[in-house]
């Protein structure tokens, strides 16, 4: 070899050498790129170590982020082992044979917002709208105060009655005769019989009996007043009697001033437990609803994804407490119609208090696509996470034991299955924010008392328009303690209300029956006044 030749073959070694020694750096942002295409969210990791030639890597601190959230990754990991399949590379195939994944974590808050380029789902798509319910709660004080005015006016309107009907009663009792009225009378009748010339005592005579009519009138319009005045008693002592029914009736106008069904108050648990469940839902569902949907045929550049086998392990959910996870991954392919196995999942997991997860899952989309995901979960501690609550309380589950089981599945596109979800030792805490009212009180009041808690989760619906139906025992909880306050707050209105009816319309009341019983009294006493005057003109 000529000493020029050696000189090329040096060169040429000593580039190589420099290429592969900085090949790690100059492929790490490659990789980032294209797989953040592929993805179609930032994909980013600490560093990368590659051995080309026989199509080995290893990436460390992996961040793959939500694309849904661009503060959260739907997955990380302290170090990914793949081993690839050249000639299947140069065919623009990735087949991964083997891959080991150690320090899995899903669903964790990242420290800067992600890059994402195609959001998980669009605002207008089936999948965006999955069937969890949304409400608004309910202001209790802006509800009695709406009711307030009408209230008020309803027991002032009493008072009023009962005013007018005394002032009515004493004119009525100003005009009955007195003792005075009684003996003028009877003077009249001894002066007129005392006449003795016949002409005048004829004329005399005359004149007894108009007394006596006089004195009969006057019986009768008494009578007549009695009679009215025991039917407006009556009246007086009906309104009376409607008070005392004023709580009752004003809680049930405020409650259907809501608007709103029991089962649409029963929707608070469903909204304030939720959390981000429809998040993870829609992560679940959105591989085979995109799939379905046809996203990955129109990324004309991407690359079929094999992998053969990959074992993980980590602690899977930043919220499990002290939760070791180790699994297998067999089969996977993706696009998922490019499968050419049945896809088998299975992780399986333990706390370091006893409790245990399970994850089995089979996607087949061979020919009529067939897939399931099955979950058990038993006590398996979980903390610190944080709840949709509403916009003045804001809820985090402190700790709990979660016990879950139940299975997903898809055939032909159709969902069906749930997953019945049990809570125990449970802990919250909550905040009330700016502008909490009585409501937001009281619900943190019962999140705060509440040890033990249930939810169901049913699925039905196609993939892309999937429906998920959420049921939870908090929903009766919240439902009564709703419409306890409701009534506790009414019944505080009107305590308050007939308390001053008390004071102040019942003093008439009893003034009023006072006057009635001096009425009856009078009456006796004229009709025996009258008695006596009727047996003295008989005497003559």
């Amino acid at each position: 070899m000529s000493r020029i030749s050696t000189y090329i073959v040096l060169f040429l070694t000593l580039i190589l050498v420099v290429y592969l020694a900085f090949l790690d750096a100059l492929a790490k942002p490659v990789f980032e790129q294209l797989a953040t295409e592929q993805y179609g969210a930032e994909v980013s990791i600490d560093r990368l170590s590659l051995k080309p030639f026989v199509g080995k890597a290893t990436l460390y601190e992996l961040q793959v982020a939500d694309r849904r959230n661009a503060m959260r990754n739907l997955v990380q990991a302290d170090r990914v082992y793949v081993d690839i399949d050249i000639i299947k590379l140069a065919e623009n195939v990735v087949e991964v044979s083997d891959m080991q994944v150690d320090g899995l974590l899903a669903f964790a808050p990242r420290a800067t917002p992600a890059t994402i380029l195609r959001p998980l789902v669009e605002e207008d798509s089936g999948i965006a709208r999955i069937g969890l319910p949304d409400f608004e709660l309910p202001d209790v004080d802006r509800l009695l105060d709406e009711q307030r005015d009408a209230l008020v006016g309803e027991v002032e309107a009493l008072e009023q009655t009962f005013e007018d009907t005394q002032a009515k009663w004493q004119r009525n009792l100003d005009s009955v005769p007195d003792e005075d009225d009684v003996k003028a009378w009877k003077d009249r009748i001894r002066g007129l019989k005392n006449v003795d010339k016949p002409l005048q005592a004829l004329r005399a005579a005359q004149e007894v009996k108009a007394v006596y009519q006089e004195v009969n009138d006057e019986l009768q319009r008494l009578q007549n007043l009695s009679q009215d005045f025991r039917g407006d008693m009556q009246m007086l002592r009906e309104q009376v009697e409607l008070a005392g029914k004023l709580p009752e009736k004003y809680t049930n106008r405020v409650v259907n001033s809501l608007g709103l069904s029991s089962e649409q108050i029963a929707l608070l648990g469903q909204q304030v437990m939720r959390g981000d469940l429809d998040g993870l839902l829609q992560q679940v569902l959105a591989p085979l609803a995109f799939n379905a949907s046809g996203e990955a045929a129109t990324q004309e550049d991407a690359m079929p994804i094999f992998v053969r086998r990959a074992a993980v392990n980590g602690s899977l959910l930043p919220s499990a407490a002290g939760l070791s996870v180790n699994g297998e991954l067999k089969d996977f392919a993706w696009p998922l119609e490019n499968a050419d196995q049945v896809a088998t999942l299975l992780l399986e997991g333990s706390s370091l208090d006893g409790g245990n997860l399970s994850v089995n899952a089979n996607v087949d989309h061979r020919g009529e696509p067939s897939d399931s995901v099955r979950i058990d979960i038993a006590d398996l501690p979980l903390k610190n996470m944080n709840l949709a609550g509403t916009e003045t309380l804001g809820v985090t589950l402190l700790q709990t034991l979660a016990n879950v089981t139940g299975e997903l599945t898809v055939k032909g596109g159709q969902l069906d299955g749930g997953f019945t979800n049990r809570f125990t030792s449970t802990q919250f805490d909550t905040v009330l924010r700016e502008g909490a009212g009585r409501s937001a009180e009281l619900l943190a009041r019962v999140l705060q008392s509440s040890t033990e808690f249930m939810m169901q989760l049913g699925f039905s619906g196609t993939l892309t328009n999937p429906e998920v139906s959420l049921a939870s025992d908090m929903d009766q909880i919240f439902q009564a303690a709703l419409e306890g306050a409701i009534r506790e707050g009414v019944t505080e209105l009107t305590n308050e209300l007939q308390m001053k009816m008390t004071d102040e319309v019942g003093p008439k009341i009893a003034g009023a029956r006072e006057q009635f019983g001096a009425l009856e009294a009078l009456q006796g006493n004229l009709a025996e006044k009258l008695t006596e005057l009727n047996t003295l003109a008989g005497q003559q």
